[in-house]
């Protein structure tokens, strides 16, 4: 079985440090709010004891007094003087505040609003979220804030609240398939075999995260056969078979050295030949500025034919890796990414940018070794895993 819920994954720390700043900036201002609030409340009531007839008539009594301590002391007393000068300032605190207890509510003034979105975004950053992705998220949350009534005693859990709402619709800009539906449809409808080629650089997890497909289409009854395809690495051939061997499906290989896209098409002719329904084709782990295996690449993409190209790298890469998607996607049409090692990465704010900077979906995220260490995506189980539901008021 996949994982699926979020808080299986909080147990391995997953956006750890994100998780903690974000909370930390909510509660931080929303609890600075309170504290004034509570000010407002005290000083208002102060204010409500100046204005009484008792109050009036000690300050009359005050400014009779005052020429004869003048004459007496050589100084002014400035109990009157201070008790108006106090109400004033109250009062333009409350006009721009626009706070009150009375009506238990309070809205931020563009200042108030500002240094919140501020707080939120400068998290963001210090947790490896882009540049680009944290002003974008930045401007959804000010919109969503500006002009917001927020409950004067509920305003941490109403925040809390509102940045789940902004993240979640900046997770939710590009959608991704649902691989396993998109191939049992393409299955019962005779299209078969399904052919999913990975590509993405060496080191990132790539022979194991097509293990781990391979494991779920088998568990779901889809046959699949693996393609060994990645003839440059050492050991790439056996890692490739010693996995095929695990999870009980058929591998077709050939030599170090020999023409990848020769092996792909054996793969597929294979799977026809014997009704299997999807083949997973590896390939040599490549840098982007690695010209001679990119056109290998294309090589392969123009013989296999791909239905559905994957992009395997590793989220522990930060925000580089969008870039090196970004270059990839330039020669080859990708169609998802499956971010590995998350279980690795403590910060997890690479995974909240990758999606907006390249435009291209997550479709899985790593988070093991074992072949069930796979979750499906989604921006609700992102936003799950970095803050917590508010509680109900």
């Amino acid at each position: 079985m996949l994982l699926q819920a979020a808080d299986e994954l909080q147990v391995i720390g997953l956006f750890d440090a994100l998780r903690k700043k974000l909370s930390n900036a909510i509660k931080g201002f929303a609890h600075k709010e309170e504290e004034e609030l509570e000010g407002s409340g005290s000083k208002q009531e102060e204010v409500a004891a100046a204005d009484s007839p008792e109050s009036k008539k000690e300050e009359s009594a005050l400014q009779r007094e005052e020429p004869k301590k003048e004459t007496m002391n050589g100084k002014k007393v400035e109990a009157a003087k201070n008790a108006k000068d106090a109400q004033h300032v109250v009062e333009l605190g409350i006009a721009t505040k626009i706070k009150s207890r009375f009506i238990g509510s309070v809205t931020l003034n563009e200042k108030e609003v500002d240094n919140f979105v501020d707080a939120i975004g400068k998290s963001m950053l210090e947790s490896d979220v882009s540049y680009d992705t944290a002003a974008y998220f930045e401007q959804m949350l000010k919109n969503e804030v500006s002009g917001r009534k927020f409950s004067s005693n509920g305003i941490e859990e109403e925040m809390l609240g509102v940045v789940r709402e902004a993240l979640e619709k900046t997770l939710s800009e590009t959608k991704g398939i649902d691989l396993l539906q998109f191939s049992k449809e393409r299955v019962s409808q005779g299209m078969k075999p399904v052919k999913i080629l990975f590509l993405g650089p060496n080191g990132t997890g790539k022979t194991t995260t097509i293990a781990k497909l391979a494991y779920m289409f088998k568990s779901s009854g889809i046959a699949c056969v693996m393609a060994a395809s990645d003839t440059f690495r050492a050991a790439a051939i056996e890692q490739t078979e010693f996995h095929a061997n695990k999870i009980g499906v058929p591998v077709i290989k050939s030599t170090y050295g020999a023409d990848p896209a020769s092996i792909a098409f054996d793969a597929i002719a294979y799977a026809k030949a014997h009704g299997i329904d999807i083949v997973l084709i590896d390939s040599a782990g490549r840098q982007d500025t690695n010209k001679s295996l990119l056109k290998e690449m294309e090589k392969i993409v123009r013989v296999a034919k791909p239905d559905i190209t994957l992009y395997v790298g590793e989220s522990i890469s930060g925000n580089a890796i969008a870039k090196q998607i970004m270059e990839f996607s330039k020669t080859i049409k990708i169609d998802g990414i499956i971010l590995t090692k998350l279980d690795c990465d403590a910060k997890g704010g690479g995974a909240v940018s990758i999606s907006h900077l390249t435009g291209i979906p997550i479709l899985y995220f790593g988070t093991g070794e074992s072949y069930d260490a796979l979750v499906r995506y989604s921006p609700q189980f992102v936003v799950d895993s970095i803050l917590p539901e508010p509680k109900a008021g």
